[in-house]
């Protein structure tokens, strides 16, 4: 696993800013998933999907309610996953307003009030994507373990020793 750190700045929108650094995140490190390990900050404006969605609107659970709200907040946990391949992500917020009071579901999208100090990580060898399922009616998860590639550091050591060794043998030589 690799961290990737970085913060977003007043006025930002949270959700299109996630997107693009995942992006980017995960075309320099060459992995297939990205997930938000921490994040701390504020928002001044939030647009959430509350825990009562369903696959369609109007149905006897209420549908899908999609709430905004126009105030501060503190982020009190951002977490969620991203795949590489474009099929989505996925993004949970919790937000505390000025009395403490905290509110959360799936994030549609926020501005960023004073900062976003985000902490994203990468998974060597794990591959996510998102396909549609017929129960739930969204695009859900789907993790793969793919093969596991030798590290820089595990192709190093071998070639150093390598090194070590010729080395070895040719003071060994010089020395008869």
């Amino acid at each position: 696993m690799t961290a990737h750190c970085f913060r977003l700045h007043p006025g930002e929108e949270l959700m299109p800013a996630l997107k693009q650094a995942a992006a980017i995140i995960l075309a320099r490190s060459k992995c297939e998933s990205a997930f938000i390990i921490t994040a701390v900050g504020s928002l001044e404006r939030a647009t959430i999907r509350l825990a009562n969605a369903s696959r369609t609107d109007g149905d006897d659970t209420g549908g899908n309610d999609i709430r905004a709200y126009n105030q501060r907040f503190e982020v009190v946990s951002l977490v969620g996953t991203f795949s590489a391949d474009g099929s989505g992500c996925h993004v949970h917020i919790s937000l505390a307003d000025a009395k403490g009071n905290t509110i959360g579901g799936h994030l549609i999208d926020g501005t960023v009030f004073t900062t976003c100090e985000i902490v994203m990580g990468t998974a060597d060898n794990v591959k996510f994507t998102r396909t549609m399922d017929d129960t739930t009616g969204y695009n859900e998860l789907e993790v793969s373990q793919l093969p596991k590639q030798q590290s820089h550091v595990g192709k190093a050591i071998p070639a150093a020793l390598m090194l070590l060794t010729a080395g070895f043998v040719a003071g060994r030589l010089k020395a008869r």
